[in-house]
């Protein structure tokens, strides 16, 4: 079954802890490795929720040219770089003062 809205009862419990499980080991992975490199690769919906703004808008700030460049490891696997979105805010607050 492709989506949650179709499991029931046992099903649908076995799914969402399937999920909690990666979540948590996701969680644990990316806490790792940033205590082995200090790298962090930020996702566009948490770039996003860092910015107070939609991935619309994202969208859209990236195609201006506000945004720092992207990483990207295929077409549909790419971030920014923790480092940069902090840099552009300290930047983005120090032009607002």
């Amino acid at each position: 079954m492709p989506a949650r809205k179709h499991r029931e009862g046992d099903a649908l419990a076995d799914w969402e802890a399937r999920k909690a499980q990666h979540v948590e080991q996701m969680e644990l992975a990316r806490a790792r490795v940033q205590s082995l490199t200090n790298h962090v690769l930020l996702r566009p919906i948490e770039v996003a929720a860092m910015l107070g703004t939609t991935r619309k808008t994202l969208r859209e700030m990236e195609a201006r040219g506000e945004l720092p460049p992207r990483v990207s490891f295929s077409p549909k696997v790419f971030g920014w770089r923790l480092a940069d979105m902090e840099a552009l805010i300290r930047e983005k607050m120090g032009a607002a003062a």
